[in-house]
């Protein structure tokens, strides 16, 4: 009734070309490492080939499972620009095939093409055989489905086929003899195509491939549209079994769903429910769902349920998973299909009017309905079912006259129903001549149906008759298994009755023996044992209160050494303050000052270590708070000069905060003589803060007069610049300098961890 439109939604149909792309998709933890990668990798090749390989794996990921295509676009075409940049071919030709690939996957044919097509030549002007193989197997899927490209396809896929048995990469072989059998089985030649996949297996057990799920479900495809239902069904459950085994379960949703269409074909519905469900309640519990899969399992749930007669629960279904899962586009036309049978079924034939009124109108306008046909011809049908019911005869005699007229294959279910309305319809109007005709067709396609259901019913009693017969045989064996167990067991037990009688009374003898002198031996070495410990005790207390008293001595010794260090380091400053009364020069007055600056963040390192408890980590929001009052005050601008501080309480290690703090005294330095000439008010914008990654950032700026227009931050000689490019090196940091409006200098260093204290 609604399989076809439900199968479609859900794709379960013929084809898993796209289900297992030619390499591996990533992990989600390898997809976030290579994008934090993007962050370090300079601008050479090994960034070329991070970009692609995330580019890749979206569209690879698109076509699989529906995804979004996210950053594909950006990262093809970047790797585009810069492999033009370099020189680096391979580079180019694999940029052209990821942007080829992507351009197909927006249906963007002809551009897809036109980048494979130049790809390929590139890489056979190169010479370069992996690259020429790779190219033809993605020109042999850029060919579309018709009867007369799927040759052309499947003439470049066996060139691709050739280079990867030349190349010695059996592996690419054999998949790519897969994909040429998956070509097969669309043109309907299902002999060739299971020929071709049992090679595959054969070939794949050989080079020890483990996941073998996907060619499994080909051969059940092949198998089921063959009419070999008890193959089908086998290789459907091999397929769930690998998935589980490898745990490569992305698509274990898909193989679920196979095995309940094979059950349902042959109207074992209770196992068709069973497995609709199972894939239903996966794809509800996926992280990133996909809609369609969603509504089209439900959509084979409720069919399964309007066949069990059940026509009130298919409907609560439906429409509970429709309202929870809102969609458009022709996932939302191929739900209104399906509502639109529950409701048929339900007997509200208006409702259901109603909802394939929506199908009429949002698909008759278009003049290119592609794949849309079929949901047409079935709102068209639904309509002339539904006028039928509630005898509008000449309303749903239009509505069948219009489905008629579409160009789609229907199959022989599908034209028996429409010639059984027909008849109804011509009856009750009173022209009879055409009834009859359509009566007679109906019952030959009715007789067609009819041997096609008893084939199936012959295969599901066969499958049936199997499976009992081998429960049967696993029981009679499981019971012989059984017999021989209790047997055995009492032959051991008389046996061993008779030992036991034998052995039991030398044991009690030899037993009362043999716990008199153990009890002896053990009282002799507890006694030896508890002496030693007590020795043992005893010294551990003198070590550790020795341990403890150098650990005081050691801890005072580090204190004191930082406060020498600050005071000896506060002299230095003196004496540059000192000095600097009997300087007349400007400028060695302003270097002195400068100096005295740098001397005095030093110093305040050591205050901070020598007032706090852990003698290796600096506070870096006290520390900043004092460099910037420190700072403010030398330069007598607490007035003018307003300062926005967000400092995170984060502690450095003595080896980072004397080069970060001589960086934030030159920043601030530079900001208070430069940025605010002639007295002007600003104000002073410091921030420090840590990153994912455990990475720090320290970012300085003000909203003052900026850089000259000639000036260039990256080829200045001044000192302070200087001093902060060589001190962002020493650190291992990421350093921007920023102009207009105002300056603003970043810096981002990795967070060493702070070593401990002993």
């Amino acid at each position: 009734m609604i399989r076809a439109i439900l199968l479609l939604l859900f794709a379960l149909t013929t084809r898993l070309l796209r289900a297992e792309p030619l390499y591996p998709l990533l992990s989600p933890g390898a997809a976030d490492s290579l994008r934090q990668q993007l962050w370090h990798t300079p601008p050479d090749t090994p960034r070329v080939d991070v970009l692609l390989r995330l580019c890749e794996d979206l569209v690879a990921r698109y076509w699989g499972l529906g995804t979004p295509l996210d950053s594909a676009a950006a990262f093809g075409q970047q790797a585009a620009q810069l492999s033009q940049r370099l020189g680096y071919l391979r580079g180019k030709i694999k940029s052209q095939y990821a942007l080829g690939n992507l351009a197909l996957s927006l249906n963007q044919v002809a551009e897809g093409t036109r980048l494979l097509v130049q790809g390929l030549a590139r890489s056979r002007q190169a010479r370069d055989r992996r690259l020429e193989a790779d190219g033809w197997y993605y020109r042999g899927l850029a060919y579309n489905f018709s009867a007369a490209d799927i040759p052309r396809g499947i003439a470049c896929l066996r060139r691709a086929r050739a280079l990867y048995h030349a190349l010695g990469d059996e592996e690419r072989a054999t998949y790519t003899l897969k994909t040429i059998a998956d070509q097969h089985a669309t043109q309907g030649h299902l002999g060739l195509a299971q020929q071709e996949l049992l090679q595959v297996l054969a070939r794949y057990r050989a080079l020890g491939q483990r996941r073998l799920h996907y060619t499994y479900d080909l051969l059940n495809v092949v198998n089921d549209k063959s009419g070999n239902f008890k193959e089908a069904l086998r290789y459907a459950m091999a397929a769930v079994e690998s998935a589980k085994a490898t745990g490569d379960t992305t698509f274990l949703n898909l193989f679920y769903g196979r095995v309940g269409n094979i059950y349902s074909t042959l109207n074992q519905l209770d196992d068709a429910a069973a497995y609709y469900q199972l894939a239903l309640h996966r794809a509800e519990r996926t992280k990133q769902k996909n809609l369609a899969d969603i509504l089209g399992l439900t959509g084979l749930v409720a069919e399964v349920l309007i066949k069990q007669k059940q026509p009130q629960q298919a409907l609560a279904l439906a429409l509970q998973k429709t309202k929870a899962y809102p969609v458009g586009g022709d996932v939302q036309i191929a739900s209104w299909n399906m509502l639109t049978a529950c409701y048929l079924a339900n007997g509200q034939y208006a409702v259901a009017e109603r909802c394939a009124q929506q199908i009429v109108r949002q698909l008759e306008g278009r003049s290119d309905l592609g794949g849309n046909v079929s949901m047409l011809r079935r709102a068209y049908t639904s309509l002339a079912q539904a006028n039928l019911l509630t005898r509008r005869y000449e309303a749903a005699g239009r509505y069948l006259g219009k489905a008629g007229a579409l160009p789609v294959k229907s199959s022989v279910i599908s034209q028996a129903t429409t010639e059984q309305l027909w008849f109804k319809v011509d009856s009750a109007q009173g022209h009879y001549r055409t009834a009859i005709g359509h009566q007679q067709r109906y019952l030959v396609l009715h007789d067609s149906v009819f041997n096609e259901r008893k084939s199936k019913q012959i295969a599901s009693l066969q499958i049936q008759y199997d499976t009992r017969k081998k429960a049967q045989d696993l029981a009679l064996l499981t019971k012989q298994n059984m017999v021989q167990r209790a047997n055995i067991r009492q032959r051991e037990i008389q046996r061993n009755s008779l030992l036991a009688g034998v052995l039991m009374l030398a044991l009690v003898l030899g037993l009362g023996y043999n716990r008199y002198r153990l009890k002896q031996r053990n009282t002799r070495l507890l006694e030896a044992k508890q002496e030693e410990i007590s020795s043992q005790n005893t010294f551990l207390e003198e070590v550790l209160t020795e341990k403890n008293g150098l650990l005081e001595e050691k801890e005072w010794m580090l204190k004191e050494i930082h406060h020498r260090v600050k005071n000896n380091l506060q002299i230095i400053g003196s004496l540059l303050r000192s000095q600097a009364v009997y300087v007349q020069d400007g400028a060695a007055r302003a270097a002195v000052r400068e100096s005295r600056n740098r001397v005095h963040s030093m110093a305040l390192i050591h205050q901070q270590l020598y007032q706090s408890n852990r003698l290796t980590g600096v506070p870096m929001d006290a520390y900043i708070q004092e460099i910037v009052a420190h700072l403010l005050a030398s330069f007598d601008c607490q007035e003018a000069v307003r300062v926005a501080l967000t400092v995170a309480a984060v502690e450095l290690d003595v080896a980072q905060a004397v080069p970060v703090g001589l960086i934030l005294n030159e920043a601030i330095t530079n900001a208070l003589k430069y940025a605010f000439p002639d007295g002007r008010s600003g104000t002073l914008t410091i921030a420090f803060e840590m990153l994912p990654a455990n990475r720090c950032r320290l970012t300085v700026g003000d909203d003052g007069v900026g850089y000259a227009p000639d000036f260039e931050p990256a080829h200045s000689h001044t000192l302070g610049l200087s001093l902060i490019q060589g001190l962002s090196k020493q650190i291992d940091g990421f350093l921007q300098v920023e102009g207009g409006p105002g300056v603003h200098i970043s810096l981002e260093f990795n967070h060493l961890a702070l070593q401990p204290h002993h």
